[in-house]
């Protein structure tokens, strides 16, 4: 299944709200509950100022996930870009999260001369993890008590692809 991948506007913010306010969404990222369009609205026309860039996934029409690459603005940490990716409950499982993130890295790598691309990813995500390995990213190590879910200190695992690693690799 191909997806449209497409930059974000501000006319996506209803449909973000929709997605980020699902459970599955809500346990595996760290986005708050009950995100209000007026909230999506803003950080849409705010990524410029503060290094995002957002690409949505759309089917038939309807966006069904979202990647936003997070550029740094400290000299020394550039060649640094990191990422949050959702899809939306209804529709995954169907390669819109591969397709965003092999999206995601081509324009890390070919666009924005990245020569890291990491992440941060709870420990009890397996599914994203075990597709984070099959992209070739690579475990770094385990972030003790990192991030807040459910009430609870989860640990967080932080895992990169290097620039050389992605230009190495044979097409799939």
């Amino acid at each position: 299944m191909s997806v449209n991948i497409r930059a974000v506007t501000r006319e996506d913010a209803a449909r973000l709200a929709e997605i980020y306010s699902q459970p599955a969404t809500q346990q595996n990222t760290l986005q708050l509950p009950c995100p209000s369009v007026e909230l999506w609205e803003q950080k849409i026309i705010n990524y410029p100022n503060v290094g995002h860039i957002g690409f949505v996934a759309e089917l038939d029409g309807l966006v069904v996930g979202n990647i936003t690459l997070f550029t740094q603005k400290v000299v020394r940490l550039r060649h640094v870009v990191s990422f949050g990716i959702t899809v939306d409950s209804h529709y995954t499982r169907r390669g819109i999260a591969r397709q965003l993130i092999d999206f995601g890295l081509d324009y890390a790598f070919n666009w924005l001369a990245a020569q890291r691309v990491e992440l941060s990813v709870f420990t009890d995500n397996q599914a994203a993890i075990a597709l984070y390995q099959h992209l070739g990213f690579v475990v770094e190590g385990t972030q003790r008590q990192a991030a807040l879910k459910n009430g609870r200190y989860q640990d967080t695992i932080m895992m990169s692809k290097l620039a050389s690693e992605y230009f190495c690799e044979v097409p799939t």
